[in-house]
């Protein structure tokens, strides 16, 4: 009791931690959209425009739904810090973009949709301030606020990509160039952020270079030195002579970036005094000196995992990426291979080593007595210990038969006829012997071929998984299948996971845009445009099995859909052995392949004793290995029927009676091998699936047909071997009264454990079973999920 305990107070432990690191990583997530809308609300171009929030509040809105509040809290608070008037502003122009992006008749793209409201809310603002139109320096303004934030808008789609992508998606030259654009317009709004000697603008950049010049070098060093100084001195229209200073910073930090953090911290420190003595009208002065110094203490505590995955993403590790890609690929090939070489060694063991003697065909023929001269009165004469030179004769015979020598054959003919009484018989029987041996002989080298075919496919495979290891190569998987598919559908699943790939037992995820739709939307989402693209590209049907909505790490809508097995079987058998004995020729299995198909099997035996038993259950059983070993049926059933009619030693051969079910199509596809019909009893309709192909092994030439029939629920499909009904009555009265038997049983809503045994006991009154005798009988029916309120008719729920 107490380890129980003990053990639900670290699961609610545990649940409480990860509760506290999401609500954590949340929190910084706000935090952040707060700042940057704070800064952004403070960053004035040209001293007159402010252009930047806007911008931020429509993508934030369209990508980061959960994060405006965040953004609209930090733009209010920072235009309040410039003037009450420019809060006004910022909430006009908030307002007429809504209006704008709601307007159902006219859709605008984001950054037109922007600069609208921007030129609208400030001409509004401007006419009611002037009491009229706005004078020229006023509007020229204007339009400088529209055209900066229209490209804002741009650079900020492009870095704020969907957030499932953030940190996926490349940074290509656009998406960083977008970065450094804001990072200059943030640090445009806190330049007037300055704290007794230590001030925010010169701390952030020169944080910003030292940071770059060790994750990126020279080159990244100086382009964010560069472009963030150059868009900060052009907004401002003063001190345009600092972008020398950080780019020189940029520069020199890079170049010493080999000598860790502290070698990037002194020379980053360099341009600075450099420029100090050189150039008085800088603006160097103690508060600069002082926040770049702060900055230097602050690079130094930074952790170093942060700059691992800057140099990572900066420069990504192409090679390491295509070499788990290679592996990847290389290891699965190698189980395909592997189940393939299973497969290989079984077929040889089937077709080669389980039915080929241990004694050399090629060896010569031990010469014994023929049947003829076992019966004839003169087998001591010629075969005893006086021989006469019998044995002798034979030999030569079968030699020169052998070698086509037609005078040498007529020789030793002459010969035998003239010491043998019966010499015809003699030489028949010797004429069967040798075609004997020459099918034996001819057996045993097309199994041999067979075998080493076999061998050299999988030697051929092994050298290609051996060159595949060399080699680098890409691939598609699934799920960007998918994701094409639903692109082209305009379908907005920003996430695939295919949990299991089996056909049959298929799970997908899919991680849906968030639309505020309700359940039946989602529902009807799923059911007319997913479920159809699914079907199209695994070629089997799927259901919604779930559709949850999750709020983290954002929110969104996600559909777990599975392979929809649309039927069940319920199945019973009725098998007795002639007179009630233990031993029948009869032999049946049942199982399911995959969820969604099921084999059912009935093979009889020649005969009523063991070795018919063995003969049926062999059968059965390497079928079953067959088709574990994804072998086409027929292709199965043509390979068993070759195995079985090379051994010539005996009679080998039986019936088999083969079906697929497919529960997912409802479909039935029968292969019958000697076999009886197999009736379908759809209401009072009856339908029958014929055979005519012979048994297993025993003719010569075998040729198997596929039948297929669409099976409809509450179909009853009866199998059945040919011992149920008897020779000595009429064959069609016999099938007909079964079949009004099994029909009153259906309708009288008899359990189906029970039909068979009370048909046969009914049937068996009315003529005598004199055979092993075996009934399958299968119902197929729709599956009805328990919580369903309406059933199909007849439909039982378990």
């Amino acid at each position: 009791m107490a380890n129980i305990e003990m053990l639900e107070e670290k699961t609610h432990i545990r649940g409480f931690t990860a509760r506290f690191s999401i609500k954590k990583v949340s929190f910084f997530i706000h935090f952040f959209f707060f700042l940057l809308a704070l800064f952004l609300s403070r960053a004035v171009m040209f001293e007159a425009a402010v252009p930047f929030l806007l911008p931020l509040w429509a993508v934030v809105k369209q990508r980061y739904e959960n994060k405006k509040w965040s953004v609209l809290l930090g733009g209010i608070i920072g235009a309040l810090t410039l003037s009450l008037g420019q809060v006004c502003i910022l909430g006009l122009q908030i307002i007429l973009y809504e209006l704008i992006t709601r307007f159902r008749y006219l859709k605008m793209p984001t950054a037109i949709a922007v600069a609208t409201a921007i030129l609208f809310g400030q001409f509004i603002w401007q006419g009611i301030a002037h009491l009229g139109l706005p004078p020229f320096i006023v509007q020229l303004y204007i339009y400088y606020e529209v055209i900066l934030a229209f490209f804002m808008t741009i650079f900020v789609r492009l870095f704020f990509v969907q957030p499932h992508r953030f940190w996926t998606t490349g940074w290509s030259y656009e998406r960083v160039g977008a970065g450094l654009v804001i990072l200059a317009m943030v640090l445009t709004g806190v330049q007037s952020v300055v704290i007794s000697y230590f001030g925010l603008f010169p701390f952030m950049l020169h944080l910003a270079i030292c940071i770059a010049a060790v994750a990126g070098g020279v080159p990244i060093a100086a382009m964010v030195a560069t472009i963030v100084g150059a868009l900060v001195g052009v907004a401002k229209l003063s001190f345009t002579g600092m972008i020398s200073v950080y780019a020189m910073t940029g520069v020199v930090a890079g170049l010493f970036s080999k000598l860790g953090r502290f070698g990037v911290v002194i020379a980053s420190f360099v341009p600075s005094i450099f420029f100090f003595f050189y150039d008085a009208s800088l603006p160097i002065d103690t508060v600069y000196f002082v926040s770049i110094l702060v900055a230097g203490l602050v690079f130094f505590i930074l952790p170093q995992k942060m700059f691992t995955f800057l140099h990572d993403m900066i420069h990504p590790k192409r090679d390491e990426v295509l070499l788990q890609r290679q592996q990847w690929l290389t290891e699965h090939t190698t189980e395909k291979i592997e189940t393939f070489q299973n497969f290989t060694l079984f077929m040889k063991e089937l077709v080669f080593d389980r039915f080929t003697s241990t004694e050399s065909v090629s060896e010569l023929r031990k010469i014994e007595p023929s049947a003829t001269c076992m019966s004839c009165f003169r087998f001591d004469h010629c075969w005893g210990e006086r021989n006469n030179n019998m044995d002798e004769l034979i030999h030569h015979w079968f030699v020169a038969k052998s070698n086509s020598r037609d005078g040498e054959q007529n020789i030793i003919e002459d010969r035998i006829k003239l010491k043998c009484i019966k010499p015809t018989r003699l030489l028949e029987e010797l004429d069967y012997q040798l075609y004997h041996d020459r099918m034996n002989g001819q057996f045993y080298h097309g199994k041999k071929m067979i075998a080493l075919q076999l061998r050299d496919l999988s030697n051929h495979l092994n050298r290609l998984m051996e060159d595949m290891k060399e080699e680098t190569l890409s691939f598609k998987t699934i799920e960007e299948e998918l994701e094409y598919e639903f692109k082209r559908a305009h379908v907005q699943c920003f996430q695939i996971d295919v949990i299991n790939n089996t056909m049959g037992e298929r799970v997908i995820i899919c991680s849906l845009a968030n639309k505020n739709d309700s359940y039946d939307d989602q529902y009807l989402l799923c059911e007319r445009i997913i479920l159809p693209i699914l079907y199209d590209v695994f070629s089997e049907p799927f259901q919604v099995e779930k559709i949850s909505t999750q709020k983290s790490p954002f929110s969104h809508v996600q559909v777990r859909f599975r392979s929809a097995v649309r039927y069940e079987i319920e199945y019973d058998i009725y098998s007795r052995a002639k007179n009630s004995a233990w031993v029948s020729g009869d032999s049946h299995a049942v199982f399911h392949i995959h969820p969604g198909l099921v084999a059912v099997m009935l093979s009889d035996g020649m005969g009523q004793n063991r070795e018919a038993q063995r003969e049926s259950r062999r059968l059965v059983r390497l079928m079953r290995e067959c088709l574990s070993y994804n072998m086409n049926p027929e292709t199965a059933m043509h390979t068993l029927h070759y195995v079985m009619s090379l051994n010539r030693e005996v009679d080998m051969y039986a019936t088999i009676d083969f079906a697929l079910v497919d529960l997912q199509h409802g479909a039935l596809w029968s292969w019958k091998a000697g076999s009886m019909s197999t009736y379908i009893l759809r209401g009072e309709r009856l339908l029958k699936v014929d055979g005519a192909a012979a048994p297993v092994g025993f003719m010569p030439v075998f040729s198997v047909e596929t039948e297929k029939v669409n099976l409809l629920a509450e179909d009853y499909v009866v199998m059945v071997s040919d011992g149920v009904f008897s020779g000595k009555f009429d064959w069609e009265e016999q099938e007909q009264y079964f079949i009004s038997l099994l029909k009153s049983r259906i309708e009288e809503d008899m359990p189906i454990e029970v039909i068979l045994y009370d048909v046969m006991e009914q049937f068996s009154n009315m003529y005598d079973v004199d055979d092993d005798c075996t009934v399958i009988l299968l119902n197929v029916s729709h599956v009805v999920p328990k919580w369903a309120v309406f059933s199909p008719p007849n439909a039982k729920i378990s």
